[in-house]
């Protein structure tokens, strides 16, 4: 039996196989390992700046030692940190929430006009086409209608569906709200001890293979800090000037609809897809003229010129050293699978899997079945 367990594709179907069910155990507890996940990604998230402010209060707490006896620096950092959090939590609460709150209501005070405004543009262009193209008009008018009249309830029924789970019942609305506090209670908790957490995973792995996965381990962590942290406070930089800005130009819901923007940056591409045609449409709805229309491109412009030149390289440094081919692809598989949250981690998780790729290409273009045998062919 040992002889058995020593061969190496026993090993990998072992492997295979415990990773099978560690993904179908996942994946059959997804809704109670959720908030822990969101929880770790949070405190994976602020462990650095919190190392960094557990070493600065460590050197102060030096000189006062009768401080340094009741006061972890660990604790003091992390409560430090709780404290910046909840009075941001509450400035956006208190000044945010109102004001994108005002804008929303009165942009759907506002639908009906929109709506005459399309109605007013569409119908004249539709009929000069209907005068010279009556049946291909025709058609297309009735292909439009089937597709959303088939694919309408499609498109609705995750938003539908999900509003119904969480409040179909008291006791679901009561776990709703148990879950958005329980993330911000285990992400501090996973924070404050997420340095051991992290040695303690560490030591786990056999002598052997440790200074290997260390390394690199240590090039993931790098890889995903440049997207994660990095790329999620650029995020909120651009949201909030798109927001301001935005909201400067007239544009409705400029709060709601600057944030948006700024993270679909979070998705290759996603900004100049939807971000620029969400702006300009809104603002032509609400304001037909070309000098607004015109200053909402130029805003546009000028966020990712600043984004592209200035806030990304210099919080997220280097890039995730990944072709824009495979970019697009690993979004497009990940979207497939998971939805919009696989389009979310398909980047970092490519970048993860590609520092061990270089690893792979090496063995196997040192191996044997690569190189063959040279006498063979004789």
């Amino acid at each position: 039996m040992k002889d058995l367990l020593r061969r190496p594709l026993v090993k990998v179907i072992l492997a295979a196989a415990v990773l099978a069910v560690l993904l179908w155990s996942m994946n059959r507890l997804k809704e109670v390992l959720t908030p822990f996940a969101i929880a770790f990604a949070v405190a994976y998230f602020l462990n650095p700046p919190v190392n960094a402010m557990e070493r600065g209060l460590d050197r102060v707490m030096r000189r006062l030692p009768f401080l340094r006896q009741r006061l972890h620096p660990r604790m003091a950092a992390v409560g430090i940190l709780a404290v910046v959090v909840a009075v941001a939590a509450a400035a956006v609460l208190l000044f945010v929430v109102p004001a994108a709150y005002h804008q929303a209501s009165d942009t759907a005070a506002k639908v009906p006009d929109y709506l005459k405004i399309l109605r007013a543009k569409v119908e004249p262009a539709y009929e000069r086409l209907h005068v010279r193209y009556p049946q291909q008009t025709e058609e297309a008018q009735k292909r439009a209608l089937a597709f959303l009249k088939d694919n309408l309830p499609q498109i609705l029924s995750p938003m539908t569906r999900g509003l119904s789970a969480a409040f179909s019942s008291l006791l679901s609305f009561v776990l709703t709200l148990l879950n958005v506090f329980i993330i911000p209670v285990f992400a501090f908790y996973l924070l404050y001890d997420m340095n051991e957490i992290r040695a303690g995973v560490r030591d786990l792995v056999p002598f052997r293979h440790r200074a290997y996965l260390s390394s690199r381990l240590g090039e993931v962590d790098h890889l995903l800090s440049a997207f994660a942290r990095g790329q999620i406070t650029v995020c909120l930089i651009l949201g909030s000037f798109y927001a301001i800005a935005l909201t400067l130009c007239g544009v409705p819901m400029g709060l709601l609809v600057g944030m948006a923007i700024g993270f679909f940056n979070l998705v290759p591409f996603m900004s100049y897809i939807l971000g620029l045609p969400l702006a300009l449409l809104l603002s032509w709805l609400d304001d037909q003229s070309l000098p607004t229309l015109g200053a909402v491109a130029v805003v546009f412009l000028v966020g990712q010129f600043v984004e592209g030149n200035i806030v990304t390289p210099r919080i997220v440094g280097e890039t995730l050293g990944l072709h824009a081919v495979v970019i697009m692809l690993a979004v497009l598989v990940g979207g497939t699978l998971f939805g919009f949250i696989g389009m979310l981690v398909a980047m970092p998780t490519t970048a993860a899997l590609s520092v061990f790729w270089a690893d792979l290409r090496d063995w196997y273009l040192g191996s044997d079945y690569y190189r063959g045998d040279p006498t063979s062919t004789r």
